[in-house]
Parts: structure tokens; C-alpha cells; sequence
């Protein structure tokens, strides 16, 4: 489809130095003054907000007596001169090769009925415990839910439940690198089955790949920043992980759909939970619309995008609205709504002109004119 030729056209500008599952971008932690930045292809530099995602070939402005500190990719904190341009190279001197987001894998795409009890969560994505907290959506009159999970020989858990979500018990454990599939039959008769999508396995990681996320992870809440900060680093931990090369005979997954697996509901889960603190923002909810869209969770992923457009109202989030437009184009586009798709590729494409990135602003246009 066109909405994955242009996802990786527009976002896939990202460095290979190394080869590693675990990768970290980098982000302004916190700053006294205004600070601005300038992505390697605008044209100027613009006013950034703390937080802000840095890229290779970035360029940071803080201005005159602005003390303002970058968390790198290895999570040391570290200053940028004020006054002066300054490299993100020149900041952060290691530098590992980042994962681009993906578009929904094959067979994912769907999240659009909301008279369906669709699955949100685990969702085409890799687990870390034993018992996943398993969630859908929730059905306009529907008192009682059945949630069966499968493996390939057949149902090996059934419960029901009242609620939308259900803790899997443990019981039987669930075997590392294995597939596991979650079917969810509401007493009306609608079925998670009547979703669009095909391929929602969930697969738990080996002892191994455990131990390595928990160690990152340990190292990220050492560093005591603030509650966003922190979400947004774990989010980017858990989002962009994929399984090592070296692990592939251990699961139960095709070279091909290997790389396609994250840990995409860990990932959602921390910044829901920051969101439920009350400490939103334009760009936790663009990253959070990028994570629901990476599953092909449609309407939770139009959902945040809306809310990222709501929030973004000052020249620091432009770069958060543009994002947010173009992926609501992504969607109208990957669903056949096709006078939409130009409508949100047009929004972007002023906000790329705005940023200077006449680059992706011309791609746009061309994008447009082929829909």
C-alpha cells in the first residue's frame, strides 16, 4: 500500500552505526530558556519544547543563558552550550542505530467496529510476564465477555468476565518464543474474530531477552527525571526492541515477521498510565497514536492523533501537529478513505513547509497528486 512506502520514505533517515535490539533516541531532558532545534533537513531553526525526540544530524540552539541538558542515547545526561548551534554528534558522542516506527504488519489493520470486542491488547507484540494483562474493546450493552487463549493445538485458558480487560492467570505458563492468539466472544454474539485482522499473536520472551530489558530499564528509572521524561524513554525502550538475529531459532517466528515484533503493549501501557496521571502532552499523545498505529489499532490510534492536533496549539509543538496530521493521513489512506487521505497529507504538508522541510513537503505534494 502507499501509506508504508511513505512511512518508511519519511521516516527511515536514521543512522547505522551498529546493530543492536536495543537502541535509544535522544531527547532535551530539561532547559531554563528557549531552546530551538533544527531537523537535518529544515530549512531554519524552530522553538522546541523539553522532550523533544533528537535525531542524528540534528542541530541544537539554545538560546543566550539557556542551561539546557540532552539525555543521549546511552542515558547520560549531558549540557549544550548556549549561544551557539551545537551537534547532536557533538552532544552525544555514542550514538547506537535506531529502529524506524513501523506500519501496521500484515494482517494487523483493523480496530475500526466499535461493535466488536476487537483486541487491543497484547496485540501482534512481544510480552515480558506471565500474565499479561488482556484487554478489548468494550461493546454497548454486553454484560459478559468469554476470553479464550489458544496456542496451536488449541484452547489452553477460558474465562469469563464483565469487564474489558482480564489478568491471564499463569496458569498454564506460557512457553517463551511460542505464539499464543486471544479470541473474545461477547454474550450478544459479536466476536473479536469479526475484526479485520489476522495475525494478533502474542509471543513471551526467553529468560535472556528478560533479564536484558530489565536491566535498561533499570538503568532509565536510576536516573530519576520526571514522570514524562520517563515514560517517554521506557515507551521508546519497549517500542523499537526487536529480537536479536542471533535469537531467531529460539521463536517460533519467520525471519520476516520477526522484525515486526516489539513490545508494543508495554510500550502503550506506560504512557497510558502517565496519561492517567494527568501529565499528557502533544507529544506523548503523537507517540502514543504512533504505538496504537504500529498494532493497526485505527480508531485508538485516529483517537490520540486528534488529541496531539487539540493539544498542539504553540510554535514548540508544530513538529507534534504535523506528525499527528500525517499519520491520521496514513490511516484515511491504509482504510480507502481517499479524500481524507489528501486532507491530512495537505495539513502536513503546510506544517512541513512551516518547519522548512521543503523535502518532505514536495513528497507530500506528490503523494497527494497520485491519490
Amino acid at each position: 500500500m502507499i501509506f508504508k512506502l511513505v512511512l518508511t520514505t519519511l521516516i527511515l533517515t536514521l543512522s547505522t552505526w551498529s546493530s543492536t535490539a536495543i537502541a535509544q533516541t535522544a531527547r532535551i531532558e530539561s532547559t531554563t530558556g528557549m531552546v530551538k532545534l533544527k531537523r537535518q533537513n529544515w530549512s531554519e531553526f524552530k522553538p522546541v519544547s523539553v522532550n523533544a525526540e533528537v535525531k542524528s544530524g540534528d542541530q541544537i540552539f539554545p538560546a543566550q543563558g539557556a542551561k539546557v541538558t540532552v539525555l543521549c542515547p546511552d542515558l547520560q545526561k549531558r549540557p549544550v552550550s548556549s549561544g551557539v548551534p551545537s551537534g547532536l554528534k557533538t552532544i552525544c558522542p555514542v550514538w547506537p542505530a535506531l529502529k524506524a516506527k513501523n506500519p501496521p504488519p500484515p494482517g494487523s489493520l483493523g480496530g475500526i467496529n466499535a461493535l466488536i470486542p476487537y483486541l487491543i491488547s497484547p496485540r501482534h507484540s512481544l510480552i515480558l510476564t506471565d500474565t499479561p494483562v488482556i484487554s478489548w474493546n468494550a461493546v454497548p450493552k454486553t454484560q459478559q465477555y468469554t476470553v479464550r487463549v489458544t496456542d496451536s493445538q488449541g484452547i489452553i485458558w477460558e474465562q469469563q468476565t464483565e469487564k474489558s480487560s482480564i489478568i491471564y492467570s499463569g496458569q498454564p505458563a506460557l512457553v517463551p518464543g511460542i505464539p499464543y492468539s486471544v479470541k473474545i466472544q461477547g454474550d450478544r454474539g459479536q466476536s473479536s474474530e469479526q475484526d479485520n485482522s489476522s495475525k494478533l499473536e502474542f509471543v513471551k520472551l526467553h529468560p535472556t531477552e528478560i533479564q536484558t530489558i530489565k536491566a535498561e530499564v533499570s538503568k532509565i528509572e536510576q536516573l530519576k527525571l520526571n514522570a514524562q521524561t520517563t515514560a517517554l524513554t521506557l515507551a521508546n525502550l519497549y517500542g523499537t526492541y526487536t529480537l536479536p538475529a542471533s535469537m531467531g531459532k529460539n521463536y517460533s517466528l519467520s525471519a520476516s515477521t520477526r522484525p515486526t515484533y516489539h513490545l508494543t503493549s508495554d510500550a502503550i501501557a506506560v504512557l497510558e498510565a502517565v496519561i492517567q496521571q494527568g501529565k499528557t502532552s502533544p507529544l506523548i499523545e503523537r507517540t502514543l497514536g504512533d504505538l496504537y498505529w504500529q498494532t493497526g489499532l485505527v480508531n485508538l490510534a485516529t483517537e490520540h492523533y486528534l488529541k496531539t492536533i487539540k493539544l498542539a496549539q504553540t510554535p514548540e509543538t508544530l513538529e507534534e501537529l504535523t506528525l499527528a496530521q500525517f499519520g491520521l493521513g496514513e490511516i484515511a489512506s491504509a482504510t480507502d478513505h481517499s479524500a481524507d487521505a489528501k486532507l491530512w497529507y495537505s495539513k502536513a504538508r503546510e506544517g512541513y513547509l512551516s518547519l522548512g522541510d521543503s523535502q518532505q513537503a514536495d513528497f507530500l505534494q506528490r503523494l497527494i497528486e497520485s491519490l
